[in-house]
């Protein structure tokens, strides 16, 4: 049977996937990691169809259900708000509150979902799951658990996941999900096979986005915003509507803000840090989690100095086509400036998801700029 997937992007981590269906290889447990949004729930789930039904096929019946989240030997968990009290929750209030997610990711796995409180993985909750797995597959011929923002769990989640996948039960393969593994237990680490997604080409987000009734136009223009991140490009997409765009909103507000810290003098620069700190905390009403607009703002900013680079050496902007005003003041930094401004937000971005302080990060990117003379 042809061991074929179809997940888009990452070529080298598909082909390494196929190798292992074909020689009936694949390892008992994966760590699916990398950049943000690059598609690694949906190579999951995909992988978890083939291994499931012998098929990712989605014209494939019983693919089909598994590529909807709806086969019952496809387990989903991801970082919940409980619906009881945690001391209230027993173990099937658990399944049933994971069971809804995963309804919910099948209705649409690219839709943002948003909680009263903070999610998290908790050890009630993956001790309910480890008893599930403890069954036998009821309709496949394996079951798979995915675990989608896998460092969310607690140290003691952590510790019953090990136990799991040090002794997995016979047909059972984990996959976890994750943009930060440095929060997960060198031990859990030790025990799952790990690939590095890369971020996806903007073909494929433009794709994605024209298939959920985008225009073309519109789709290039939030895929070079999101810098190779698809759920990031599904927020912008999802925030159209007739009274505007929330997030191309804030976009003009986040670029002041980068023309404040790169032209203002160093006591404008730390006042315009800490407000910025102070507002993009959680607020009332507020759809995304702090980090996760946090992220966007890195994700703004990259894509901002690589229109800048993409000028300096092509002579035309690619994404923020309706900012020639606004790039005029940038016009005396060379290539080798915006370079630098380009790799220091990348490490800051993979701060922010590490929850690193906002703060301190960017005011050490705009005073280390500043340090180098990056403007001389």
């Amino acid at each position: 049977m042809a061991t074929t997937l179809n997940f888009p992007g990452n070529p080298r981590i598909r082909t390494q996937l196929e190798r292992a269906l074909e020689a009936e290889q694949v390892t008992g447990s994966y760590l699916f990691e990398g950049a943000s949004g690059a598609g690694q729930e949906g190579a999951a789930v995909e992988l978890a169809a083939r291994l499931i039904t012998g098929s990712s096929d989605p014209a494939h019946p019983e693919a089909g259900r598994v590529l909807r989240y709806s086969h019952p030997d496809l387990i989903y968990v991801m970082p919940i708000t409980p619906s009881k009290t945690p001391a209230a929750m027993g173990d099937e209030d658990w399944l049933a509150d994971f069971r809804e997610m995963q309804g919910r990711r099948g209705r649409d796995p690219l839709a943002t979902i948003t909680f009263k409180a903070n999610p998290r993985i908790s050890v009630k909750g993956l001790r309910a799951i480890r008893g599930e797995l403890s069954k036998m597959p009821y309709e496949g011929r394996a079951r798979v658990l995915i675990v989608r923002d896998a460092d969310r769990m607690d140290i003691d989640a952590q510790d019953a996941l090990l136990k799991t996948l040090e002794e997995p039960p016979r047909g059972t393969v984990v996959i976890l999900i994750s943009y930060r593994p440095d929060a997960l237990s060198d031990t859990i680490l030790s025990r799952c096979r790990r690939l590095p997604f890369d971020p996806l080409e903007d073909a494929v987000l433009v794709d994605a986005l024209v298939s959920r009734g985008l225009g073309r136009e519109r789709a290039e223009f939030f895929a070079g915003l999101s810098g190779g991140d698809l759920e990031a490009a599904v927020r912008l997409e999802s925030s159209e509507s007739e009274e505007g765009n929330a997030l191309l909103q804030r976009r003009e507000e986040w670029l002041d803000f980068i023309d404040l810290c790169e032209f203002g003098d160093e006591v404008a620069m730390i006042e315009a840090v800490q407000e910025f700190s102070r507002k993009y905390g959680k607020q009332p009403g507020e759809k995304l989690l702090p980090t996760q607009l946090r992220a966007e703002f890195m994700s703004l900013a990259l894509s901002w100095y690589r229109d800048l680079l993409g000028l300096a050496a092509f002579g035309g902007l690619r994404v923020h086509r309706d900012q020639d005003s606004r790039r005029a003041r940038y016009a005396e930094l060379t290539p080798e400036q915006l370079v630098d401004r380009i790799q220091r937000f990348e490490k800051a971005r993979s701060q922010i998801l590490r929850f690193a302080n906002i703060q301190l990060t960017l005011l050490s990117l705009y005073l280390g700029l500043r340090a180098a003379g990056a403007r001389t």
